[in-house]
């Protein structure tokens, strides 16, 4: 995943560092971590010493095993969040120093995917009890909308005509609107019961996730101004 993510995120650099290079644009390229994954960005002066365009490319996932329970539910699962995101921002800085105020979108497609994992066992879907036979692959899906506004603070360096090291740091929020769960048994008893119990549980984990409409964004990188 860590290869991919390299890979991925060199290519972005490349392109976005092409045209700069042709213009002769100051450009800062950066690499580091956030809660948004692993990645890059690049930046370049719109008003030099005051006003940047930023943009970036990062992701990551992480694996694990969980449990769902409520509602009458009562499922366990092996889970799968991919976070993948391109932020488009700008960043206007109000004094002589790093300190900056960001504004922009991310194109947000994190997710969560999420398969049944009882095995020969059984699950509690809407207070009623079924085999895993019965059930079949109970799969889950939660995504949020693809494009996110977001605000933030930081410190980092211009993108100026002069080379050097540089350490950044952003933190701000990106407004994701609530997710939306969706659960689906390939059922290869077609019994509508349990569909039944599906969608209700479908129902269930969503009015949980409802509240969940921000994500916080928090971001340290390493940079080089060209």
């Amino acid at each position: 995943m860590i290869k991919k993510t390299v890979f991925k995120a060199a290519l972005f650099a490349a392109a976005t560092l092409a045209p700069c290079a042709a213009f002769a644009w100051p450009v800062n390229v950066s690499v580091g971590g956030s809660t948004l994954g692993l990645g890059v960005q690049v930046a370049t002066a719109i008003v030099p010493g005051t006003l940047d365009v930023r943009a970036g490319f990062s992701s990551a996932t992480f694996n694990g095993n969980a449990r769902f329970s409520s509602g009458g539910n009562d499922i366990p699962f092996t889970g799968s969040l991919r976070l993948q995101g391109i932020p488009i921002l700008l960043d206007y800085y109000p004094f002589h120093g790093a300190f900056r105020l960001s504004g922009g979108m991310v194109v947000n497609e994190n997710d969560l995917t999420a398969v049944a994992s009882g095995g020969s066992g059984t699950y509690t879907i809407n207070g009623d009890t079924y085999t895993a036979q019965q059930v079949g692959t109970l799969t889950g899906k939660l995504g949020w909308r693809r494009i996110a506004p977001y605000i933030g603070i930081g410190w980092g360096m211009k993108a100026a005509r002069h080379s050097g090291l540089s350490m950044g740091f952003d933190l701000g929020v990106m407004f994701t609107g609530s997710p939306t769960v969706s659960l689906h048994s390939s059922n290869p008893t077609n019994n509508q019961q349990l569909a039944k119990d599906v969608a209700a549980a479908q129902a269930t984990a969503n009015s949980k996730v409802s509240p969940v409409r921000y994500w916080p964004v928090i971001g340290l990188t390493f940079g080089y101004a060209f």
